[in-house]
């Protein structure tokens, strides 16, 4: 039995596009410890939760500080 690879909400495609979009982020998306990552312009890693609820800036997961949730909303925005 294989297990079914996790969800990936619109909300947290959309944050993805929105990073991509106004350019604070690399275009490459990879899916790393159940989360999106992609390569911040500035350095690290922008880390988006699955569901979108979450989103992390630095270089590692474990280390990264949680972006305001205003910013996580106009990354949104941006994305749709």
């Amino acid at each position: 039995m294989t297990q079914a690879e996790p969800e990936i909400s619109l909300r947290a495609t959309s944050i993805a596009r929105g990073l991509i979009r106004t350019e604070r982020a690399a275009r490459v998306i990879k899916p790393h410890q159940g989360m999106l990552r992609l390569e911040c312009h500035g350095g690290g890693f922008y880390w988006i939760s699955l569901d979108g609820g979450r989103l992390l800036r630095g270089a590692a997961v474990w280390e990264a500080e949680e972006l305001q949730p205003k910013f996580i909303d106009a990354m949104e925005r941006a994305g749709r």
